[in-house]
């Protein structure tokens, strides 16, 4: 049961968490709520796979190893500053041995936000580029870029060259960024200001449809990239702004690896503890051909405005014909903390008996 948020002063007394700046600190305590068992509760068992870190705040906790050797955590004692049972899977089991107050902290992202942390005290940097003297703030980038589940995955290595490659640039309002139609070349996120994003469909040849407006913080121009397609919609500046921008080579080094899961149908199906839902990214008419049997269909040209909709409680499966253009679906759904894997080989090998 959730009781409360935590406060953001009582990281400071936990390992590893103190080591954040504290900005971070104070995001991360956002994210965190106190929650409550009764005696007897069991926290997790030994060998379980996890993503979460526990820490008691209130009572005690029991751990058990696998010989059967028992340890008690007090709360608020030494042993306490430390995550109950760390180690992937848990090398032990945990049950309350009182009513107890505990919190979770995703390990994954708290290993992000410390990497990150490594390089968040750059100092300011004046450059040169075509549009004149340029004042670099790398520092004011990661504060961005953390936010942004795009980035959480990274290992600390791509985190250090992905700064070092980021290329800022001035835009005007008004500026075309990426048009429908053209070869992909950069992939963007945007620093300051904002942008439009429209598309003109067979249908409406004069006009375009408005698709999602982008703010500070936001990435965009992924699709073209990984699935070696054209661009599907155009991206405009609403305002004057300052994009950072990726080359493709890079982009796919960088960034495009660590943030795509693949999976086999095999795999999927084995998966008991996962509720997948399949998501088809291809176009109607080819879903209408065939498709993966209780699949959904959304096109990846509609998956910005579309995944803002999603329950965040499911897990998805991108597909298309071969995995190019559902690794650039999976890229996306990522960007809104949407758990997403991507059907290795797409339908093509797959038996018709599967297909509707």
């Amino acid at each position: 049961m959730t009781i409360s948020s935590i406060p953001p002063k009582l990281f400071a007394w936990l390992d590893p968490v103190k080591n954040l700046p504290e900005d971070q600190l104070i995001d991360l305590a956002a994210q965190t709520e106190i929650k409550q068992l009764p005696t007897g509760a069991v926290l997790f068992n030994i060998n379980q796979e996890h993503k979460n870190l526990y820490y008691v705040l209130i009572g005690e906790v029991e751990l058990t190893k696998a010989d059967n050797n028992k340890l008690t955590i007090k709360a608020k004692t030494e042993a306490a500053r430390q995550a109950l049972g760390s180690g992937l899977p848990y090398p032990v089991s945990a049950k309350a041995t009182t009513p107890i107050k505990y919190i979770t902290v995703n390990s994954n992202l708290l290993d992000t936000m410390l990497a990150w942390a490594q390089f968040a005290d750059q100092e300011p940097e004046v450059i040169m580029t075509e549009e004149g003297i340029f004042t670099v703030d790398k520092a004011s980038w990661l504060k961005k870029m953390i936010k942004s589940p795009t980035f959480n995955n990274l290992p600390s290595a791509n985190i250090e060259q992905l700064l070092d490659l980021l290329e800022p640039v001035k835009v005007p309002a008004g500026e075309i960024i990426i048009r429908q139609g053209d070869t992909g070349d950069y992939f963007y996120m945007i620093d300051q200001g904002c942008a439009l994003v429209t598309r003109q469909t067979e249908e409406e040849e004069e006009e375009s449809i408005e698709l999602a407006e982008l703010s500070e913080g936001t990435s965009f121009g992924e699709a073209a990239l990984i699935s070696d397609k054209p661009r599907n919609a155009t991206v405009s500046m609403m305002s004057d702004g300052v994009l950072l921008r990726l080359s493709k080579r890079n982009f796919i080094t960088l960034l495009t690896e660590p943030n795509v899961q693949w999976i086999t149908y095999q795999e999927a199906i084995e998966k008991s503890d996962k509720r997948f839902i399949w998501l088809d990214i291809r176009l109607p008419s080819e879903f209408d051909t065939a498709h993966i049997t209780d699949a959904i269909n959304i096109p990846v040209q509609q998956l910005h405005r579309r995944a803002q909709d999603f329950d965040k409680m499911d897990c998805y499966i991108c597909y298309c014909d071969n995995g190019k253009r559902s690794s650039a679906a999976s890229f996306i759904l990522k960007q809104y903390s949407i758990e997403a894997y991507v059907l290795k080989e797409g339908t093509q090998n797959l038996s018709p008996d599967l297909l509707s």
